[in-house]
This record gives C-alpha cells, sequence and structure tokens, in this order.
C-alpha cells in the first residue's frame, strides 16, 4: 500500500499493467480501499490493488461499492500496486454521507481531540464522552474545512464502520 498523500497521477516512464477486477472494499471516510484483480496484463502482479480516492475523483466518483465491477490502469509504486486511471467501473449504487444530502438531524456535535493535517487524519470525541471517532481529512475537505484545530467544534455524522466509530460526514459548527 502507498501513503494516502502520494500522487495518484502515473510517472509517464512508469509502465502500467491493465487490470481487470472488482473492489474488495472502498472506505469513503479513509479515502481509499482495494481492488481485487482477476486478470492483470502483468504477470508480476500480485496481491491487491491499492484504490485512491483522487483516482475516483479523476473518473467523477467519490466513492465505489464493494464487489463493483472495474477495469484501471495500475503502476507499481514502493509499497505495492495501485490503480491510477480507472476505464470504466459499475456506478455506484448510492452516494455515501455527504453534508450536502443530509438533513440537520443526522449530525452531532464533537469535539476535536486532535488532528494531524501532514498525515491526513486525527480523531474527536462526543462532549462528555472519552471515545475516540476517527476523522479522515477527505471528510474534513469534502465539507470546506482545510483546517481543524485541537477543541474546536464540528457538528457530525458518525457511523460505525468495520474498524469502529468513523466520521462519514462533517459541518462547521455555528
Amino acid at each position: 500500500m502507498t501513503n494516502a498523500a502520494e500522487s495518484a497521477d502515473a510517472n509517464p516512464e512508469q509502465e502500467t499493467a491493465r487490470v481487470i477486477g472488482h473492489v474488495k472494499w472502498f472506505d469513503p471516510a479513509k479515502g481509499y480501499g482495494f481492488i481485487v484483480p482477476k486478470s492483470a496484463s502483468d504477470p508480476s502482479l500480485h496481491g491487491d490493488v491499492l484504490l485512491h480516492v483522487s483516482t475516483l475523483r479523476s473518473y467523477g466518483e467519490a466513492f465505489a461499492d464493494e464487489d463493483a465491477n472495474i477495469v484501471c490502469d495500475a503502476v507499481r509504486r514502493e509499497r505495492g500496486w495501485q490503480a491510477v486511471n480507472i476505464i470504466e467501473m459499475d456506478a455506484p449504487r448510492a452516494n455515501p454521507a455527504t453534508s450536502e444530502t443530509l438533513d440537520d438531524s443526522a449530525f452531532e456535535p464533537v469535539l476535536v481531540k486532535w488532528f494531524n493535517r501532514s498525515k491526513g487524519y486525527g480523531f474527536v470525541q462526543r462532549p462528555g464522552d472519552d471515545a475516540d471517532i476517527f476523522v479522515h481529512a477527505v471528510v474534513l475537505r469534502s465539507a470546506g474545512l482545510e483546517e481543524v484545530d485541537q477543541g474546536d467544534t464540528l457538528l457530525a455524522c458518525v457511523e460505525v464502520g468495520n474498524k469502529g466509530l468513523h466520521v462519514a460526514a462533517a459541518r462547521r459548527k455555528g
């Protein structure tokens, strides 16, 4: 897997492999997921292929459904293969939560515990609750929140994912 902040653009000198497969999973809160190849034009391609949200955005989508069929070009990066260009993909069945599509009742106040912009993630907590809730930079950016600081109060739509609580959508309070 590559660093999520690494650019998904292919270097013209890098050789690409055409991959036909399906989406294993994609987490919009984390901004990435994986593709399971059924076939690839490069016989050295083994294992899952990273699918970063930037590649989906270049294709015109913000997420991908689990088990969606996908055809893409991938390049070998330092830590594995990464999709860099989607040729075709099954259309997502429904959009994930965004601050524009949810009504006010879906949001609750949360306090920023910490957020590291260079790492692209952090944690928030509900007032009076010490449980950490993961928040990814992609979620904050989609809400127009480029900077958040410790102690800031946000409005968040909190969901339970396969790795615990995470912010699925956010808004600035006020």
